[in-house]
């Protein structure tokens, strides 16, 4: 089972970015590769489920009739 991830979104794509990077080098072992790609797995599904909860927070927010953007902008 993974471990929660305590991190920013931020950080995660940073992380993620490496990983990829270390990853096209081909530089890593088979084994390092592996974990490498397990971590990044990980990150990436991180990654999209911020974004999935953060889709739905502004969709709640631009609900109920409301013509405000959730950053205040007319729709």
């Amino acid at each position: 089972m993974s471990e929660k991830i305590n991190m920013t979104y931020e950080q995660a794509v940073s992380e993620l970015e490496e990983i990829i990077s270390k990853l096209e080098s081909g530089e890593a072992s088979l084994d390092d590769s592996i974990a490498l790609y397990s971590r990044g797995m990980e990150l990436s599904k991180f990654c999209k489920d911020k974004l999935d909860d953060i889709e739905k927070k502004i969709s709640i927010l631009t609900q109920d009739g409301s013509t405000e953007s959730a950053f205040g902008e007319s729709v």
